[in-house]
This record gives C-alpha cells, structure tokens and sequence, in this order.
C-alpha cells in the first residue's frame, strides 16, 4: 500500500514537470529565435559594411537555394505562399477565439496550442527570411558612380535626355507591330532578360549566377488594381510579372525584377540595371524597352528643371514612341478598363488596392525609404560623366 501511494506520488510529480519542460523548450526556441532576428537587424542598421558585403558575396545564395527550389515550380510559389498565409492567419483567429468558449475541452486546446506553435514558428520564419532577403540589403550602400555628384549643369543633363529620345525615336519603327500599330516582341523575353543581365555582370558581378524563371501572376489581374506590374518575391526568391505587360516594357520589367533577385533592391538601382543591361543587348527590341523604362523618368525630371522654351527647343519624342511608352498596350487597357465598368469582383479588387497601398506605406516607412523610382535618372547622369557613355566594353 505504502509502494502503491508512492508510486502515485511519483507519477504525478513526473507528469506535472515533463509537461512544464516541454513549455520551457519551446519558449526557449522562440526567444533564441527572435533574438537571432532581432541581432541580425540591429547588426544591419549599426553596420553598413557588413550589408555590402552581404549584397556582393552572400546574398547570391538565396537564388541559388531557395531561388532554384521555387523554379522547379511552373507556377509562382510565392503567390501560393501568400494565399496560405491569409488562410492560415485566419485559421488562427478562429482558433483563439474558439478557445474562449473551449477552454475546458482538454483535446481541443493541445490541438489548438500545437497549431498556434507552429503559425507561431511559420510567422517568425517569414521575418527571417525578410531580413536575409530584403531588410539587410536596406541598410547597405546605395548605388552611386562618379564619387556621388548629384549636380549637372543644364548641358550634360540635356545631353542624356535628347541621346535617349533619340534612340527610342531611332528603334521605335524598326520593330514588329500589329496591325493597329501595338509592338510585338517575338522571343523569350525571360532568356532575353537574362542574358542581357549576364552580359553586364562583367561591370556589374552581382548579376552573375542563376536566375530562376520568371513567372506570370495568377492574379495579374489584381496586380493591375494595385498599380503593380512585377513583383520581387523575397520567401521564394521569385522574379513575378503581370501578364498584362505590354510587350514593349516585359523585358524590361523582368530585367527590374531580376535585378531586385540579385541584391539591388532599391527601386531606382533596379531600374538602372535594367536600363543598362538592355540596352547593352543585340536584341533591338529588348534595348528599346531598356530606353523606354527611363524615358518618362529623365524626360519629366529634365521638363521641370528648364524653361519652357528651352525645352521645347529640343528633340520631341514621336508619336510612336508615345503609343509604345505604356505599361499596358491599348488593347489590354481598354479591356481592362470594361472589366472594371463591369464590376467584376469588385470588392475583391478594391481589397487589394487597399491592402497593396496600406503594406507599401508600412513598408517605406520602417525603412524611412521613398519609391525613388525617379532617381534612376541620378544614377544615369553619374554613370554617364563617369565613362562617357552608356556603352558596357
């Protein structure tokens, strides 16, 4: 009787610590786990040399790894990853909640607690891969050539926007059109892009490596509510397209996209990659896309920055260059635009402009950054005092 009472003794003192330590080590792992997070993005801010060095060396791992995972894929992963996450925060809502009303159900509430761990571990998995892939990269140099000057006297800057002008004015009639004049690129503007990245990585090393395959967006078509025509992926390492684009930008914005996948994740740097690379090209569609993604930005800065008159005084861009310049070709605009006079989905639509509109405003202020998609026209005006031209030798 006596081994009896205190083999129940035993028991329950044995039960009661096992259960306990189980907590422990799991709050334990997460505690190592956002300190790990937490060091990693103070190391970023306090320490800029490390985030180059990070962006030069390391970061091409991610598109080695995680980039060729994702691409064995044919449709975007990251895409997926973003519906799993909706669903699975949901999920957890209802969880919590349900455990107010079933807190006494011993079996619900270890199901529950299992399922609110691992949303808990999946949640802090995102924010790491965040910071490998796109907070470090935030805190490193921006990129800049000609020791940084950032003033040009009227001259040089109308230099580079008439020699622009003049190119896409020069390219514009050679290409392939439709017969209501749309451009048509024939070609894998994917390869195309790629190649065209690869050639300037010998200035450029960071663009050497592989490049997973760029994917069409399912909902391409809540991409065009939300003002986005590609998308960097930073948890799949995906490069991410409309399937709206018009053919005279897609090389373009893949290049922009790519560019992002090999560190430069400032908006302005990805566009002046991909200016650079393209119009490096031998395909003449793929350079005219490269001078048609900057015209608007080197064109509207130098408008504001002369006279009237002046500008008026110089090389005009072509009616046909105007038709091309546009995100959308005519016909996929006016489509869109019916399929919105249609209301289709339109509360679906308007949640996505909102909630796109809400996480960039976040987005640009935890990093107390602009969209400075403008001042590629900065880093063309270096680049060209630097070497003389925009030619990669």
């Amino acid at each position: 009787m006596v081994v009896s009472e205190k083999n129940k003794i035993n028991e329950t003192k044995t039960h009661e610590p096992v259960s306990k330590r189980r907590l422990g080590k799991f709050t334990c792992f997460v505690a190592a786990y956002i300190a790990v997070i937490v060091f990693l993005n103070v190391t970023a801010l306090l320490w800029k040399s490390f985030c180059d060095f990070y962006a030069d060396h390391l970061f091409r791992f991610a598109a080695e790894t995680t980039g060729r995972f994702s691409g064995l894929f044919p449709f975007s992963l990251g895409e997926i990853l973003i519906t799993l996450a909706i669903v699975l925060t949901a999920a957890a809502l209802i969880v919590s909640v349900l455990m107010i009303f079933l807190r006494n159900k011993k079996k619900y509430v270890k199901a529950a607690c299992a399922y609110l761990k691992t949303v808990l571990v999946i949640a802090l998995t995102v924010v790491l891969l965040y910071t490998f892939n796109c907070s470090i990269l935030y805190c490193s140099t921006f990129l800049s050539f000609a020791d940084g000057k950032n003033e040009f006297s009227a001259e040089d800057f109308e230099l580079v926007r008439n020699y622009v002008v003049d190119r896409c004015n020069e390219l514009a009639p050679t290409m392939e059109r439709t017969d209501n004049g749309t451009m048509i690129f024939n070609g894998d503007a994917d390869k195309a892009a790629v190649s065209a990245l690869k050639n300037a990585s010998e200035k450029f090393p960071r663009l050497q490596g592989y490049y997973p395959p760029a994917k069409e967006m399912w909902g391409s078509y809540y991409m065009y509510k939300s003002g986005i025509i590609g998308v960097y992926f930073p948890f799949s390492m995906e490069a991410n397209y409309s399937g709206y684009v018009s053919d005279s930008y897609m090389p373009h914005v893949l290049a922009h996209e790519y560019a992002h996948l090999k560190g430069y994740i400032y908006e302005s740097e990805a566009n002046f990659m991909s200016f650079i690379a393209c119009i490096n090209s031998d395909d003449a569609a793929v350079e005219y896309s490269g001078y048609l993604c900057v015209l608007s930005y080197i064109d509207n800065d130098y408008k504001s920055s002369v006279p009237a008159d002046r500008y008026n005084a110089q090389v005009q861009i072509s009616d046909i260059v105007r038709f091309d310049n546009n995100c959308y070709d005519r016909q996929t605009w006016e489509y869109l635009q019916a399929r919105d006079e249609e209301k289709q989905q339109p509360k679906a639509a308007e949640i996505a402009e909102n909630v796109s509109d809400a996480l960039t405003d976040k987005y640009m202020e935890a990093f107390d950054y602009e969209p400075n998609y403008s001042e590629v026209t900065l880093l063309m005006m270096q680049y060209y005092t630097e070497f003389g031209g925009f030619t990669i030798e």
